[in-house]
């Protein structure tokens, strides 16, 4: 067992020296899930390391007992034409609500059973379409501006990157568990459509001294805490973007906090160390990450932009810059049925569409049509009952996360929200369009710092009693860094609409020509804001109203969470990070050796020697983090000297690794690593497994 175990190690170890790109989907993913989930039905598995599991394959637990949603990325938010038909039909067999187009390009599938989940990911991994890294804490889905490829300003196409970065690292043992997500967007040109500041890493194409390339920034986020990235490199050939990512991922290993998973994100490590700091951390990996081999790059395609106006508006017609068209559409917060998506389709292949793009705003684009085929396309769409953008209105623009219609961490319902805002848009027809931002909690998945005007959901007392609110935040701006929305009051979430016609009106008569939300908002101030909504704030409206207590949509008593913690910032099964970079360290052995560098060959063999007896004590509990290399080994002997296959295997693993730091044989180094890795997989298995059935309904 020992013998096939290291033999399939070696086997399924990716070699970034020499190694084409991974293709962003793959029946071996299927079968990979298939076999996960095999464990879980028939209890080899516990409940815990199942969801570790499933997390990676982007498929959460929903609030609804026994159903889950499902992700799929789509980088860039790119799709083929006919992913369209694969989503509708696997959408409409196996899924029990319309597909969701994310603020971060992906889409969502709802009310997946447990044994549905194969039947799903086999139409949509056999159509080309991957769940692979879209949740958990991984590289997520690398997102771009939404008009990369076809915007006159534009000096490359981002969405053309972000497919290329989205598949540079993807399934390596280096970003399967993380100490926490990391999102990645890029932007074609300074003007940063892609919105890299609130990103855990952004890069922006730029030229220096002629030469076309990236700024890199990092550590933005939003959430509780949110804040802008700061800048990591002023510029970087785009040959290097692979090691820009690696040196983040190496970063991130080094120094975030894995047992507060609620402050691990990259931007925690800016507020710890400080900006310099950071950045010197980062510096400092990135040089050693870059004279790693690393995955072939062919060049980019760079452009000199036609001129310097600023991107079209995301709404209705647009023209490309090689002469065709686009046409934006804005499907009600996102949502598309199986009929509209197949559809969309049949109009797109009528009229010549090359593709369909999914945005930030959750909204589709169809791009690539054909000059004299733009009216027969919109006309499809008016068809099928969908806008697109042609007449603004103050709530032409809204985005919002699914709240607690099927989110367990949720507190209000931002969906039904928005729906309700929505619906009554007719009344909001006069007021400029305004870009409104609903998260269901702190969390942000709705964007609300980023929003003209964003709410998002919270519990606050009225009469002792929890009430659902939403806190107000106003001027927030995706394309300018630092442009976070300043807070507002909280307003019971019964009184938002009127909250904003209040809010609305104010800006509509008193703003000054052109004048945008954030410099309304800023020149008012926080204490204008408070005076304009106090008929709607505590103090102002009527305290016997028994709506009050009640969310929207909803005529069930209101209840917060009880836990505000989501399920990819939840702990994860032990010691699965470090048989990740106990291989990763075989990885790096035989990359250091490619470029003749033994020293550092030797020394990723240590690393490599040295997580696999962390992971062999942390299913003990033993916390290792102080320990140094010989207090490891001394600890690792005594909690396992009565295994003696495990002990043999450490025992050649050493004396293998003294022999290699003198100059013997490397090879037989990397067969005792993986050997003494094999021995204690074995172990491990053995202590994760389930001492009795675990209930198989998660």
């Amino acid at each position: 067992m020992l013998e096939t175990l290291a033999h399939t190690a070696r086997a399924a170890r990716p070699s970034m020296a020499q190694c084409e790109a991974e293709p962003l989907a793959r029946m071996e993913d299927y079968e990979e899930f298939l076999a996960g989930i095999n464990n879980f039905r028939t209890h080899k598995w516990n409940s815990d390391r199942w969801v570790t599991f499933r997390l990676r394959f982007g498929i959460y637990a929903q609030k609804q007992d026994g159903m889950h949603m499902a992700r799929v990325k789509a980088p860039g938010g790119r799709l083929r034409v006919e992913w369209l038909r694969a989503v509708a039909k696997a959408n409409r067999e196996h899924c029990g609500a319309d597909v969701h187009i994310t603020t971060r390009q992906g889409l969502q599938f709802y009310f997946v059973a447990l044994d549905s989940l194969p039947k799903l990911f086999k139409e949509l991994y056999g159509a080309g379409l991957t769940s692979r890294e879209a949740s958990g804490n991984t590289f997520r889905n690398v997102t771009a501006c939404p008009l990369a490829g076809i915007c006159p300003r534009e000096r490359v196409d981002a969405g053309a990157v972000a497919q290329r970065l989205a598949v540079t690292w993807l399934r390596h043992p280096l970003v399967q568990h993380m100490p926490r997500k990391v999102k990645i967007s890029i932007s074609g040109c300074e003007l940063d459509c892609g919105a890299t500041s609130i990103d855990d890493l952004g890069l922006i194409a730029t030229v220096k001294d002629g030469r076309p390339g990236f700024r890199v920034v990092a550590g933005g986020g939003l959430g509780s805490v949110p804040r802008s990235a700061v800048e990591l490199l002023e510029f970087v050939a785009e040959e290097e973007l692979s090691a820009v990512q690696e040196a983040v991922a190496h970063l991130h290993h080094r120094y975030s906090n894995r047992s507060r998973k609620m402050a691990s994100r990259l931007k925690f490590l800016v507020k710890r160390f400080g900006e310099e700091e950071f950045v010197k951390l980062f510096l400092d990996e990135f040089e050693h990450a870059r004279r790693m081999p690393q995955r072939p790059w062919p060049a980019l395609a760079w452009r000199t932009p036609a001129d310097d106006r600023f991107p079209p508006p995301q709404r209705g017609r647009i023209e490309q810059h090689d002469g065709k068209v686009a046409v934006v559409i804005r499907p009600p917060l996102g949502m598309l049925s199986s009929d509209r998506l197949e559809a969309l389709a049949d109009i797109a292949e009528q009229t010549g569409a090359s593709e369909f793009r999914l945005t930030r705003e959750q909204n589709i684009i169809a791009v690539g049509i054909p000059r004299q085929n733009a009216d027969r396309f919109m006309k499809g769409v008016r068809a099928l009952g969908l806008d697109m953008g042609e007449r603004p209105h103050g709530l032409g623009d809204i985005v919002a996360c699914p709240g607690v219609s099927t989110c367990p961490i949720g507190i209000n319902n931002s969906h039904a929200l928005a729906e309700e805002l929505l619906a009554a848009g007719a009344a909001f027809a006069g007021f400029p369009e305004t870009r409104i931002r609903i998260s269901g909690c702190h969390n942000s998945c709705g964007q609300h710092h980023i929003g003209d005007i964003g709410l998002h959901g919270v519990a606050k007392k009225i009469g002792g009693k929890n009430a659902p609110h939403y806190q107000f935040h106003l001027g927030g701006e995706v394309d300018t860094p630092g442009a976070i929305a300043m807070e507002g009051p909280a307003v019971p979430a019964r009184l938002i609409k009127e909250a904003l016609k209040i809010l609305l009106s104010a800006y509509a008569e008193t703003r000054n020509k052109e004048e945008s939300v954030r410099r309304w908002a800023k020149r008012i101030g926080a204490a204008g804001i408070e005076k304009l909504l106090a008929p709607v704030t505590e103090g102002g409206y009527d305290v016997s109203d028994p709506l009050l207590w009640l969310d929207v949509g909803s005529d069930k008593p209101f209840f917060p969470p009880i836990s505000a913690v989501g399920e990819c910032a939840a702990a994860a099964v032990v010691g699965e990070y470090l048989s990740d970079l106990s291989l990763v360290g075989r990885i790096d052995l035989q990359r250091s050796l490619a470029i003749g560098d033994r020293e550092e060959a030797v020394e990723a063999g240590r690393r490599s020697l040295f997580a696999t007896g962390q992971r062999l004590l942390s299913v003990l509990g033993v916390d290792t983090e102080d320990f140094d290399d010989s207090r490891l080994i001394l600890e690792v002997r005594s909690q396992f000297s009565g295994e003696k296959a495990l002990m043999a295997a450490l025992e050649t693993a050493l004396k293998a690794k003294v022999a290699a730091a003198g100059g013997g044989d490397m090879e037989a180094f990397v067969r005792a690593l993986d050997d003494w890795a094999a021995a204690a997989d074995i172990i491990i298995e053995a202590s994760l497994a389930p001492s009795s059935a675990m209930g198989a309904n998660i």
